[in-house]
């Protein structure tokens, strides 16, 4: 509950005082992306959503945590519970739509030959 209560409180920042994290955003990113994988499928989803957020609010701030969280994502649409591999895929989705294109094809590239 408490981590997702935090990763409740990352996507709120994310949406209404962007700037605070902003100059933290590489630890911010790191501790959502490896909640990604937690074990308690609840935990995963709720920091899946986060970085969707993160990537819809950021945009091309989110340039430099496109690998990580490509990374993330995809390892996640290939083993987890249906609810979650639609989350992931969603929030893969936004990543598309908002960082810069060359760099979420270059990273979805990579990522996909790994």
């Amino acid at each position: 509950e408490l981590k997702e209560k935090g990763l409740f409180s990352i996507k709120h920042l994310a949406g209404s005082h962007s700037e605070v994290l902003l100059c933290r955003l590489d630890e911010v990113c790191l501790a959502v992306t490896s909640e990604v994988t937690n074990a308690h499928s609840k935990v995963s989803y709720s920091a899946i959503v986060t970085l969707g957020e993160l990537f819809v609010t950021l945009k091309k701030d989110m340039d430099s945590e496109v690998d990580e969280g490509a990374q993330v994502l995809l390892q996640t649409v290939s083993n987890s519970p249906e609810f979650v591999q639609k989350a992931a895929s969603q929030s893969l989705g936004i990543m598309v739509e908002n960082v810069t294109p060359a760099r979420a094809m270059t990273a979805l590239m990579d990522m996909g030959v790994k």
